[in-house]
């Protein structure tokens, strides 16, 4: 194998990348390449610890650079954006060389997914969930969430100090508290568990605060359950638990931005949220440009690929040199029972250590 080209240094590319360099012949790949649009690794699951405070937006990021003393012989290229891919041609042009398209032998596919929010009127007015760069908008929202609850619990403590009984638990009237949804534009997405994870870590900020009592959150899904089915009872207890409302199999019709902090949430059953402080949403998420223009997605935007291989499905007739394989969460890929193959970090990592090998053979 002369040359690998990786494509994204998430968890799926490290995985390969790392693998290549250490643990396969090393004469199986005498060049490996290694290509990311940032210069830093990031994991999605340290998000909410800063934006409920607990640590600060820095410490959820590390310089890629830290890693290639363990990726020994790996082309680093960083701040590199890939602007196309010729299957045929079997080249990547990348943009720091546009006028010099980089031959491979094998192409790893792992560049994650983006939102696009294009496709459902308003939405775009609200916080992209999987977006580093939304992570304080986040913080701003909760804070101020948090704040408008305690002048609402403080009105009703001075209204009922004349007569009631001070120890008896406060009830909030529904139409003065502060909503916080979170919700789900389409499946699948990376990450299943992360809107709950948002719902539980929000809750427990409120609580701290003083002010849940003051304050709704609530979950939508437009299916009637985003996770794998045995973890269904164990989270349906923590939502009761937490009062937490779970609303399934509602799709996004528009969102309505009614003031800087006023949403309105139509779904096309009819149903509606009404006056959300904040929206916090999960945008349809697709394969990134390049991959599409390449002819490599499907029409929900993702890569179909073998869950035994990570053979690109369009790949499948080629035999190596020549190998185009997907790992991570822009690849689609169907476990037992026809069921989407769960997005998430761990996966990714082994997906592109089985891939490494499959390359050394």
């Amino acid at each position: 194998m002369s040359r690998v080209v990786i494509v994204g240094a998430g968890f799926g590319g490290l995985g390969c990348a790392h693998t290549l360099a250490n643990a396969v012949a090393k004469d199986a790949a005498r060049s490996v390449v290694l290509v990311d649009a940032k210069d830093w690794f990031t994991i999605g699951g340290t998000w909410a610890y800063a934006w409920c405070g607990r640590v600060e937006t820095s410490q959820t990021t590390w310089p890629l650079k830290d890693a290639a003393p363990r990726l020994p012989g790996v082309d680093l290229r960083l701040n590199t954006t890939v602007l196309s891919v010729d299957i045929e041609k079997r080249t990547v042009t990348l943009s720091d060389a546009p006028g010099s398209p980089m031959p491979y032998d094998a192409l790893v596919l792992s560049p994650g997914i983006v939102g696009d929010a294009s496709g459902i009127p308003g939405l775009g007015e609200c916080v992209d969930m999987y977006a580093h760069d939304h992570l304080e908008r986040q913080r701003s929202d909760i804070q101020r969430i948090a704040e408008e609850a305690r002048r609402v619990v403080a009105e009703e403590k001075k209204a009922r100090a004349s007569g009631a009984d001070d120890a008896s638990p406060l009830a909030i009237p529904a139409e003065k508290r502060r909503t916080l949804a979170v919700t789900v534009a389409a499946v699948p997405y990376k990450c299943p568990v992360a809107p709950f994870e948002a719902a539980f870590v929000a809750d427990a900020f409120f609580r701290d605060a003083g002010v849940r009592e003051a304050v709704r959150i609530v979950v939508t899904a437009p299916v009637p359950w985003p996770l794998p089915d045995p973890a269904r009872a164990i989270f349906e207890a923590y939502l009761a638990e937490k009062d937490v409302e779970f609303v399934p199999s509602v799709e996004i019709q528009e969102v309505t931005r009614d003031s800087e902090s006023n949403f309105t949430v139509t779904f096309h059953d009819g149903s509606v949220v009404k006056n959300a402080s904040a929206v916090w949403a999960v945008y349809p998420q697709t394969a990134p440009g390049f991959v599409k223009d390449a002819g490599l997605a499907n029409a929900a935007g993702f890569v179909p690929a073998d869950i035994g291989t990570n053979r690109v499905a369009t790949d499948a007739a080629r035999k190596a040199p020549g190998s185009v394989f997907c790992v991570g969460d822009c690849a689609a890929l169907k476990a037992g029972g026809n069921k989407p193959h769960p997005k998430a970090g761990e996966f990714a990592w082994q997906m592109g250590e089985m891939v490494a090998h499959a390359i050394a053979k």
